[in-house]
């Protein structure tokens, strides 16, 4: 039950012993060089070298065959219509403000990393597809995600533009920032990652006879990660009216339910059907949450509020939807 169940349980611990004993996470959250938070930056390289690791080339190439439309509608839902939501949530008038800054923002991610392929797998869709958007959204995502969350805030009302307008960088600048971080940590270890495959056996055949144990390391590294940004936010969070968490746990669940909606439609629409249908659904459906985390820890706190507020929302989308469409 615990190794099915690890990301479940581990957000769990996290949640609870960040809230009773912040010290430790506060402390390691502080450890910082030149304004990178080294243990965070650590656990998000560690993540996607993983992730570069582990991709299979073949499964690419059967990706690239199974279909172009298909794929094609994933990149736009993925990449450009569900992100549209954001523009609402960033409006509804949740308090804190950090929890509408969570709620678009996981609107604004690419899809899930792990969880998506493995559940497109069991309802017997097209994993080759799956595995390609997995792959090529994340990656189009690093130069797209930081501009489109930008936009979704300005949008949003007075108090919140002017919050991010009025600070000492504008939103572009802020924009740039995060492009730099998030394509030295995401896009460079996933490279690295493939090309250390690719180039020397050795690797290749330790992450084929080690899946297993690389995915609870991946899992491992992002629970340190929702652990420390949860301490950091402590105070406020225990502040927090329950009837607000509830309200966002009603909100994860509608965003997942509109955008199997939409997706469902918009896949019968062009005519897709059988294993591809299956995956464009469920792939442009879901929002990876690593990506999310690593964008909140690179979010200047003195604009955008705290880090752990804005991911208590991020954290009850992925648990919902992972619950959902299992």
């Amino acid at each position: 039950f615990l190794l099915d169940n690890f990301l479940v349980c581990g957000f769990c611990l996290a949640l609870l012993f960040g809230l009773s004993v912040p010290a430790a996470g506060k402390a390691l959250a502080k450890v910082s060089v030149s304004g990178w938070s080294v243990i965070q930056t650590v656990c998000v390289v560690i993540i996607f070298v993983i992730s570069g690791a582990t991709l299979k080339t073949e499964e690419i190439t059967q990706a690239l065959k199974a279909g172009r439309g298909a794929l094609g509608y994933g990149w736009v839902a993925i990449l450009g219509l569900t992100p549209l939501l954001g523009f609402i949530l960033v409006r509804v008038p949740y308090k804190p403000i950090e929890f509408r800054y969570g709620l678009a923002l996981f609107c604004c991610v690419p899809t899930t990393l792990t969880s998506g392929v493995t559940l497109v797998r069991n309802a017997k869709g097209n994993v080759a597809l799956a595995l390609m958007l997995t792959v090529s959204t994340n990656l189009i995502g690093v130069f797209t995600v930081p501009f489109y969350f930008n936009a979704v805030v300005a949008s949003g009302p007075r108090e919140m533009a002017s919050a991010v307008n009025g600070a000492a960088n504008d939103m572009s600048t802020q924009a740039v920032k995060l492009l730099v971080k998030l394509l030295f940590t995401i896009l460079l270890p996933i490279v690295l990652g493939k090309v250390a495959r690719e180039m020397i056996p050795a690797v290749a055949a330790f992450a084929n006879a080690r899946k297993a144990e690389l995915t609870l390391t991946n899992n491992s590294c992002l629970i340190i990660v929702v652990w420390m940004s949860i301490s950091k936010s402590a105070k406020e969070l225990i502040d927090t009216n329950v009837g607000t968490i509830f309200a966002v746990l009603f909100a994860a669940v509608l965003v997942h339910v509109v955008f199997l909606a939409i997706n469902y439609a918009a896949t019968h629409a062009l005519g897709l059907s059988g294993p591809e249908r299956v995956a464009c659904v469920m792939m442009s459906s879901q929002k990876t949450l690593p990506v999310a985390m690593t964008i909140i820890s690179y979010l200047p706190e003195d604009v955008f509020g705290s880090g752990g507020l804005i991911a208590i929302p991020c954290i009850v989308c992925h648990i919902t939807q992972l619950f959902m469409d299992a």
